[in-house]
């Protein structure tokens, strides 16, 4: 069943406090800065009609705000702060304003604001710079994020699609008329976790020797911080794709050397293989830096068993040389992406990208359907024909199919993101958005 704005806005009114709402009649004020019950489905009508125009042959986007001007002090400005301006007088709130305004109004950098007049219904009351430190929690980086009020924000991203947010945290994603739940994130689940333990396991030991190693004091680290490690990484390369507009597949195998790629491998043929020596490890070497520094910089002389925690390490971020590191990560991510803009899948491995220009050949046609998950684990199922999925994705489902041990991510010309594996005997998808991860430190 599609979802639209209706539909929507009684979710929206549920998951906003974290629990069902007991105000959802039309025209009531609902609790904590959302609007009547008719108003808001107004509101994200508006922005559904908006997204599916266009203005001077390019797609409408942008980001809107419902929020007092009050709550944005005049004397303020990125990076720290918000730069509003105000209109004089204030425009009416419609999609055909909306569109009119979209080029002025960067979507990595401004919102639209907006405020209810008792007569005159919604008001754009003017613009909102907000710089792109907000972009951090989704693509990296080591800088305090200017924090958006804790108010109703859209993000209109592509026709059909909308991101309901409160301030920075997302409540709702709208994708074609198909909702996908960030609490679906898989990469929060147990059995993501458990596919790439054992490369986690190999930083431990490596980090005890180094532990052992040393005449000063070096703290511990835990699963956590390694996971955290690996995931921020992971979401910068997932980000790059989708900034690049070309779209691309990675095949991932978790474990340090794939024995599907050793000698003729029937099932990937790739065309530009790298040569297996120390700089094919550079991925894995970063992150041992990356421990190293935490661990040396917050050890502890009087508390030997001290551990370091994904937190703790962010907090060091202001460090020069923490700095340098986070520069290093982030370039090995943008290197990576830059690989997938080639025809082919970038084929990856815990050391680092093993080569790219990748086909997928074979007998591939005993795959007919995948599993698509509504929640987490992927025990919330509904079936679907391949078929009506393009070539990039066919090609990674019967591979998924062949190789229960690979994990794919395919990220499509239009931003959308898409992760496969085979699980409880089938391949199974989680549709996911990189606006998702935003909020995950």
């Amino acid at each position: 069943m599609h979802v639209y704005p209706a539909e929507l806005v009684a979710l929206i009114t549920q998951r906003w406090n974290g629990q069902p709402s007991s105000a959802e009649s039309d025209g009531e004020q609902l609790p904590d800065n959302l609007p009547g019950k008719a108003a808001l489905e107004q509101l994200i009508s508006t922005c559904y009609q908006v997204s599916m125009m266009r203005e001077e042959d390019r797609p409408v986007t942008l980001r809107l705000i419902l929020a007092a001007p009050d709550l944005f002090p005049s004397d303020q400005g990125p990076p720290k702060g918000f730069h509003r301006l105000l209109f004089a007088p204030a425009r009416p709130f419609n999609e055909y304003e909306l569109r009119r305004l979209s080029p002025a109004v960067d979507f990595e950098r401004s919102l639209v604001a907006i405020e209810p007049h008792p007569d005159k219904g919604f008001q754009i009351w003017g613009l909102v710079n907000s710089g792109i430190r907000w972009l951090q929690q989704e693509r990296g980086g080591n800088k305090k994020t200017n924090q958006l009020p804790d108010t109703f924000v859209v993000h209109v991203t592509g026709p059909g699609m909308l991101t309901i947010c409160r301030g920075l945290k997302i409540i709702a994603t709208l994708n074609g008329g198909r909702l996908l739940d960030s609490t679906a994130n898989a990469f929060q689940s147990k059995w993501i976790n458990k596919l790439f333990a054992p490369a986690r396991e190999n930083l431990l030991e490596m980090h005890e020797v180094f532990r052992a190693s040393v005449l000063y004091p070096v703290a511990k680290i835990q699963d956590e911080f390694i996971e955290s490690l690996q995931f921020q990484l992971l979401k910068r390369v997932i980000s790059v794709t989708r900034m690049n507009r070309h779209g691309g597949t990675f095949i991932i195998f978790a474990n340090d050397n794939p024995p599907e790629l050793s000698g003729d491998n029937p099932f990937i043929l790739m065309k530009y293989r790298f040569h297996n020596d120390e700089a094919i490890r550079r991925q894995q070497q970063l992150m041992i830096r990356t421990i190293r520094l935490a661990t040396t910089a917050l050890g502890d002389i009087n508390d030997p068993d001290k551990i370091v925690t994904w937190k703790d390490y962010v907090d060091l971020r202001h460090e020069s040389a923490v700095y340098d590191l986070e520069e290093a990560l982030y370039e090995h991510a943008q290197f990576v992406a830059s690989l997938a803009s080639v025809d082919g899948a970038v084929v990856t491995c815990s050391r680092g990208p093993l080569g790219f220009g990748a086909m997928i050949v074979g007998s591939l046609d005993k795959l007919t359907e995948v599993a698509i998950a509504s929640d987490v684990e992927g025990k919330i199922l509904t079936l679907a024909k391949i078929e009506g999925y393009g070539s990039r994705h066919r090609s990674v489902y019967h591979l998924c199919n062949a190789l229960h041990d690979v994990m794919a991510i395919v990220v499509s010309q239009d931003g959308n993101v898409q992760l496969a594996k085979w699980r409880n005997g089938i391949v199974t998808c989680w549709d996911l958005t990189t606006q998702m991860f935003i909020g995950d430190s």
